[in-house]
């Protein structure tokens, strides 16, 4: 039961890749004047799933926690999380608001690839400090 949050949450973090490659298609073509196609709808839905997952495994992963006694100093783990929640739900409203208002726009969607990219690699600081946490306190070695 307990490896269902970190093979949940690596799903998730390699579908926010996923997203972030369909995206910089985007940014290619707003910001560098390269002509390719970008796949909005794909881009939309790899994302939503990616950063609504993320925040559901933070939820999980504090339930977690709780429900089978691990010990909650969970440390950099912990603390990375908590970072994550605010620009997480920043990349769904924002993301949400530009495929609902599609206009030539710049600012916000630039904003918006900052702040997920923001989340990738806070992402891969907790693989990493996950890791660390399901080896110590799961496997215990």
């Amino acid at each position: 039961m307990l490896s269902i949050h970190p093979l949940a949450q690596l799903g998730a973090i390699l579908l926010a890749f996923y997203a972030a490659y369909l995206g910089f298609q985007r940014t290619r073509s707003l910001h560098f004047g390269k002509s390719v196609k970008f796949f909005r709808e794909r881009h939309v839905i790899a994302g939503s799933i990616a950063l609504i997952s993320m925040l559901g495994g933070t939820a999980a992963g504090f339930i977690m926690v709780n429900r089978y006694l691990l010990n909650p100093n969970m440390g950099m783990h912990e603390v990375v999380a908590m970072i994550m929640l605010p620009f997480g739900l920043f990349g769904i409203f924002s993301g949400f608001f530009l495929y609902l208002n599609p206009k030539q726009r710049k600012f916000l969607p630039a904003i918006h690839a900052i702040n997920n990219l923001i989340i990738l690699v806070l992402a891969l600081a907790q693989i990493a400090t996950g890791s660390m946490a399901y080896l110590r306190y799961v496997l215990r070695l």
